[in-house]
């Protein structure tokens, strides 16, 4: 069978390019506009049955006119939603976003058999084949927001995702994260460049640069690493990569406009930990400081101000600072936290 739901909200990314680029929420485990009941469990079966392959992008699910896009589907075990990732090609669908036409999200799927509980449909193998955009959605309240055009754009920020966590203690080894990544991405588990399979292996990250992707060094900031076949995030990983985005010319190399677009993938993984992040307004600031530092020759507090790591709200978990009667320093574990 074929169903059809509107279901989502999403944001649009408009660069001055031939492909406009979206990204949302699909799907939520709730009962949908047309009393279908999505269960958390069948969802994220879904999902893990397209083993991320794309699915195509249709206008209201009309496949004879066909695709003007493609998609990938990723599952957040926490919101219980589907998060959705889709390119357009076609230019007229590409010129309708632009113009701010009304627009939302439907998924198209086939399932295997329904249940009926208190007249509600309850769909069972659900098997994703396709979504469209559409003028009315599943769920009323469902909206468009179209965030900031950029002139041109060959980088972006890998879309969140929450994996399983890892122990938090877990001590975080970026080499060997990254050469765990590159086995588990491979098709024979070599990590060999020509095995990779680019999507899969950019998972572990929170940037790419998209105009190069079969380059491993066009992956950055780590923060993710596969333990016994399975992909965790790791808190120390997070941390350490916050830090390396705000760490001035001394941290990552990405262009400043993705920098809160990463920030906010980076922040969703503090929240999965249970621990709030700092605020970007305030990570903005110290990296203005350390390169004003590095501007005026004082690379001694460059280097004091650098972070090696970011705690929770406020706090920078940093082995680089120094003890001075202007920072009042606690020591936890091998680390220092720098309360300023």
């Amino acid at each position: 069978m074929r169903i059809h739901d509107a279901m989502s909200e999403q944001t649009i990314d408009t660069p001055a390019r031939e492909t406009v680029k979206i990204t949302g929420t699909l799907a939520i485990a709730r009962v949908s506009r047309n009393n279908r009941l999505y269960l958390p469990s069948e969802l994220e079966a879904a999902v893990k049955r397209l083993e991320g392959r794309e699915i195509p992008v249709y206008w209201e699910h009309v496949s004879a006119l066909g695709a003007i896009g493609k998609a990938r589907l990723f599952w957040n075990p926490h919101t219980f939603e589907i998060i959705y990732e889709a390119e357009i090609t076609d230019p007229v669908a590409e010129q309708k976003i632009r113009s701010g036409i009304p627009l939302k999200v439907s998924l198209g799927a086939d399932y295997e058999r329904i249940d009926y509980i208190d007249g509600i449909e309850v769909l069972r193998d659900i098997m994703f084949r396709e979504i469209s955009l559409v003028a009315v959605p599943g769920i009323p309240e469902a909206n468009v927001q179209i965030l900031e055009s950029v002139l041109a754009v060959h980088e972006k920020a890998v879309p969140f995702e929450a994996t399983p966590k890892a122990d938090e203690d877990r001590a975080w080894d970026a080499d060997r994260a990254v050469a765990s990544l590159r086995k588990w991405a491979s098709s024979d588990g070599s990590g060999e460049k020509d095995t990779i399979d680019w999507a899969k292996y950019r998972r572990g990250f929170a940037w790419y640069d998209e105009n190069d992707l079969e380059n491993f060094g066009s992956y950055k900031l780590p923060h993710h690493e596969v333990i016994d076949g399975t992909l965790y995030v790791v808190w120390r990983g997070v941390a350490a990569a916050l830090a390396a985005l705000m760490g001035a010319r001394g941290g990552v190399d990405i262009p400043r406009d993705d920098r809160r677009a990463v920030y906010q993938h980076l922040a969703r993984h503090y929240e999965q930990f249970e621990k709030e992040p700092p605020s970007f307004e305030a990570l903005e600031s110290l990296r203005d400081r350390i390169n004003t530092a590095e501007e005026r020759g004082l690379y001694a507090e460059a280097l004091r101000l650098t972070p090696s790591s970011i705690g929770s709200a406020g706090s920078i978990i940093s082995s680089r600072s120094t003890t001075s009667t202007s920072a009042c320093l606690l020591k936890i574990q091998d680390s220092c936290v720098n309360r300023r």
